[in-house]
Formats: C-alpha cells, structure tokens, sequence
C-alpha cells in the first residue's frame, strides 16, 4: 500500500460496507486532506470500526500512550473518529468512522465555503459511489402516520413518530446538506435546523455534543410535524433497530434524494414500503400534491391527479395537505415479505456482500 496516508486512509474508508468512491482526478484525496492532517490520517487508516482503548491501540501500533491518546481526542473534536465512554467497560474507546454517514456529517462545526465547494465537486464525480448504488438502500423513507391507510399494520420501524417516542434521548442539528448548498451560493428555501438525533437507550446523550441541541420528546414530535408540512421527506437508518436520527430532507440539498430526481425509478434507490394511491372519485384536480411532490411523482393529465408509481418513494408529503382526502399511502406491491436489515451490522454484513469485500480485519 501507498506510504501516503491520503492514499492509505481513502482505501481503507473504501473498504467498509458503505464505501468510499475515487475519482481519477484526486478530488477525494483533496477531500481528505481538508479534514486530516497526514498525521490524523495515518492513524486514522489503521484504527478499528469496533471501539479500542487507547492503551489497545497504542500496543497494537506500538506507539506513545500520551501522545497519541492527545491526538485522539483531537481527531474527536475534529469529526475525524468518534469516540464514546463504554458502559460495560467504563473506558473511553474510539473507532473509525465511515466517510457517509460518519465522517463527513461530522464536519457540519468545520465547514467553510471552501470544503463546500470541494464536497461539490466530489459528490458531482461520484454520485455517491457504491454507498447509495447497491444494496441494501442506505436510507428508509418513514412516513407519518395520518398518511398511511387507517386499516394497515405498520411495523414500528415504517413509523416517524414511532422512533421518537421510544428513544431515550433526542436532539437537533442543522441539517449539514443544507448548509453546504448555502455555502455554495444556492441556499435552500425549506427550513435548515431539521435533522432529529435519536439515542435509543441513553438518556442526556447529547448533553455535551457541541454540534446537536439537546430537546425533548414533544419538541420532537413537534419538529416531525413541522418539516411534514413544509414539504421536507423523513428518512433514516434503514434497518429495523437502532435508528440514531431521522433526517427531514428535500432534492435540492440531500445527496440521496438529488441523486434520484436524476433517474426515472426513484423508489428503486431508497428502501419504501409504501405508495401513494389516488382516490378518483374523491379528487378535485386542484393541484395541491403536484406542488407538494419533490420527485414528479404526480401530475393532472386531464381531471383528475395521476400517480406515477415508478417515481413514488411513499413518503406521504402529498397526502397531509390534500383537501379532498383524496390520497393514502398503500403497501407497495412485493413488499410484504421484506424487511429491512435487523441492526446497522446486519446492515453492513449485507453491504459488504453485495460489494464482494471483506471487512473482518477492520471489526
């Protein structure tokens, strides 16, 4: 392997699940040098996606306890590696972090106009790489409630509020995709403080987490409300435990969903139980959900609104402005044997799969 620790660092991001594509003309080592010094990057490309004591990775590297524990905890507040208090062991461990989602959402304390633009061009080469091109989809679209057929069993994972309510710990943050649009002249019209950060199990989780705003439970619920009816799409982890946040998103600014205004089948990127069904009868053709839709999905040919199912994600944002009630959310056909991976390693297992790599060395 290369003695440059970019070139080390990028193959090492690349061959975790979630991947970390190249481009022929360097831009993802420019990527890596604004966030790293070489020296965060070499140590960065030989920690573990499982969590090490810094005594453990200093007699694994044969390096200084003191030093390096210092420059641990400095690639921490950078974003770089993430690094947590254990609760079955007491100790601070720190890990490797993918470069999306990790890495890279991590930088929303760090980002100018200058990485703005760089993370432009990136995303503009790649499209996101293997990260949102095999499978399993890295994000699940949940709908709220009030939009999904009143009859139909909901699993809790297919439910927004769901995950709120059974978290211990909630959170906010601007929403980095939004400010990096900003950056780059092209600032977004939806509200931008509107990413939910969710701890499942602990309590006070983002009490000390400079870049999350520590909330309640009814203030976020209330959010949840508030980005539905402003048009923005839930999406999160898509697995069916352990969600960490629900993003509120819309195609101008997120990397997956611009991604898929750009293709003709939408759905087939993004992981969706549900699609919208128009009630002919009870439809007044005024044109509400058209303007609601994010990904052209439906249109008014003649009188009526028409759903164009290869576009539909089932997000619902449509259906909580309709004044007819003339719009539900339905199980998407073949869906009904299919479930999410259960955990983000069973998530990662499958990714590793279907991307022919091995990741053993880096658990």
């Amino acid at each position: 392997m290369s003695d440059d620790p970019y070139v080390r660092l990028a193959a090492v991001l690349d061959t975790i699940p979630n991947g970390y594509a190249h481009t022929e003309d360097g831009t993802h080592l420019k990527v890596l040098q604004w966030i790293f010094t070489p020296e965060e990057a070499a140590l960065a490309s030989k920690l573990k996606l499982r969590g090490e004591t810094a005594e453990e990775i200093t007699a694994r590297l044969d390096l200084p306890l003191e030093q390096t524990t210092e420059l641990l905890e400095t690639m921490v507040e950078k974003g770089q590696i993430s690094g947590w208090i254990s609760r079955s062991a007491g100790m601070r461990k720190y890990a490797l972090m993918p470069f999306a989602i990790g890495i890279y959402e991590e930088q929303l304390g760090r980002m100018d106009e200058e990485f703005a633009k760089l993370c432009q061009e990136y995303f503009e080469k790649t499209r996101g790489g293997s990260l949102f091109n095999t499978a399993p989809p890295i994000f699940k679209v949940v709908p709220v409630n009030k939009s999904v057929s009143a009859d139909l069993i909901i699993h809790p994972y297919e439910q927004a509020e769901k995950l709120v309510e059974t978290s211990a710990s909630w959170g906010v943050r601007e929403c980095i995709c939004k400010k990096q649009r900003g950056l780059i002249g092209e600032p977004c019209s939806y509200p931008t403080t509107v990413c939910i950060t969710l701890a499942p199990r602990r309590e006070n989780a983002f009490d000390d987490d400079e870049l999350t705003t520590p909330i309640g439970k009814e203030d976020a619920l209330r959010l949840l409300r508030d980005s539905a009816e402003a048009g923005l799409v839930h999406c999160t982890m898509n697995v069916q435990r352990g969600q960490t946040y629900i993003c509120n998103c819309c195609t101008c600014c997120c990397g997956v969903l611009r991604g898929l205004t750009e293709y003709d089948q939408p759905n087939a990127f993004v992981d969706s139980d549900f699609i919208i069904n128009v009630d002919s009868d009870l439809c007044s053709g005024c044109g509400t959900c058209v303007e609601r839709c994010q990904f052209g999905a439906l249109s008014i040919p003649e009188d009526v609104s028409v759903a164009d199912k290869d576009r539909c994600i089932g997000c619902g944002v449509c259906v909580i402005e309709c004044p007819e009630e003339a719009l539900e959310l339905v199980p998407r056909e073949g869906r009904g044997e299919v479930e999410p991976p259960e955990s983000l390693l069973d998530w990662m297992t499958k990714k590793a799969m279907v991307r022919g790599l091995d990741p053993s060395e880096l658990l």
